[in-house]
């Protein structure tokens, strides 16, 4: 009904609320909460590729797929290396 494109925008709408709260933990209690609900953004992924599959061909949805999937861990990689060398 709603397709992958309303879904995927309301988590990830939702999701950065906790994002945005990250600098109120105060203990690890509040920390493994804020990461539980940060977790349910990386749902997303399962949106992702379901509406790439529907947006191309069969011909070349297993590569517009796997650039989809790898854009993504390339900046979660990324990140990691900046945020590592950063702090």
């Amino acid at each position: 009904k709603y397709g992958a494109r309303i879904p995927m925008g309301a988590i990830l709408i939702g999701a950065s609320i906790p994002c945005a709260l990250t600098g109120l933990v105060t203990n690890a209690t509040n920390l493994s909460v804020l990461r539980f609900f940060i977790g349910l953004g990386g749902s997303t992924f399962v949106m992702c590729q379901y509406w790439t599959s529907r947006m191309f061909t069969k011909e070349v949805v297993g590569t517009a797929n796997a650039l989809v999937g790898g854009w993504g861990n390339l900046g979660g990689g990324v990140t990691q290396l900046v945020m590592g060398s950063m702090l």
